[in-house]
């Protein structure tokens, strides 16, 4: 029997410190009523799917009944302690903390930034899988454009699980792009990818569901919130009665024995 195809929708679950990589100041306090504002709006819109929620430590301390409510239905996994900072001994402590709260198990890392970090530190620190690649080519961020673009297990017996970007080109479907694309045009590529994969693993930020205007950010690093929060339901419309929705966690288990 043929699986249906599988869409992986994932969200950074972080502290909102994307001002200070512009040189704006922002409080802990206004960083974190951000990011939970967002998730006021986005929670709605996934009642009837599951997905990963890569949650930092200091978010999740932060604000632990929320952590408890996502596990009821979603996969939490690390996205490591602080968003703005990190040491390796984060991957254990971030991994613990979470545990602690969410009250299950955590198997799966994805590094703030999608930047690289240590694969054995990682396996060291008790994950199963990382998913913190995106094997495409970022100006200023990361060259990626020969790495896999698919599931693989690296030589450190670690699952990494990439972002998804279109077969042909490598077109990232990350956030940027389901940002400031057509929500039709977005969904023609992930068809793509699912037509050629099976299925998809994309990401975004709860922030994104939330007013940020009052920041001097680049145009397309906003978007009205409302705009967000549409092309999200005509996402889940578009695929919900072709494909399944499901968390990483669950996608290993069924096709590598996680």
């Amino acid at each position: 029997m043929t699986k249906p195809a599988t869409i992986c929708l994932t969200f950074d679950l972080e502290e909102f410190d994307l001002p200070l990589e512009f040189k704006q100041e922002i409080s802990k306090e206004r960083q974190m009523e951000i990011t939970t504002k967002g998730m006021e709006t986005l929670l709605p819109l996934l009642k009837d799917i599951s997905g990963t929620f890569f949650t930092t430590a200091n978010y999740a301390e932060n604000n632990p009944s929320l952590i408890e409510q996502l596990a009821v239905t979603h996969e939490i996994a690390s996205h490591s302690y602080y968003h703005f900072s990190f040491k390796s001994e984060d991957l254990k402590k971030s991994k613990e903390v979470l545990e602690t709260i969410s009250g299950t198990e955590i198997t799966g890392f994805r590094m703030p930034r999608m930047a690289k970090v240590n694969y054995q530190h990682i396996k060291d620190a008790g994950y199963l899988y990382d998913s913190s690649l995106n094997p495409t080519f970022i100006p200023g961020r990361y060259n990626h454009f020969t790495s896999p673009k698919t599931i693989f297990k690296n030589e450190n017996d670690l699952l990494i699980v990439p972002a998804s970007v279109t077969p042909l080109h490598r077109i990232p479907l990350f956030w940027l792009t389901f940002k400031n694309t057509s929500p039709k045009y977005y969904c023609r590529q992930l068809q793509k990818c699912l037509d050629t994969y099976g299925y998809v693993n994309i990401y975004l930020h709860p922030w994104e569901f939330t007013d940020i205007s009052d920041f001097s950010l680049p145009s397309y690093m906003t978007t009205n919130p409302d705009k967000m929060k549409e092309k999200l339901i005509y996402l889940i419309n578009h695929f919900k009665t072709q494909v399944r929705f499901t968390s990483i966690r669950s996608l290993l288990k069924e096709q590598h024995e996680l």
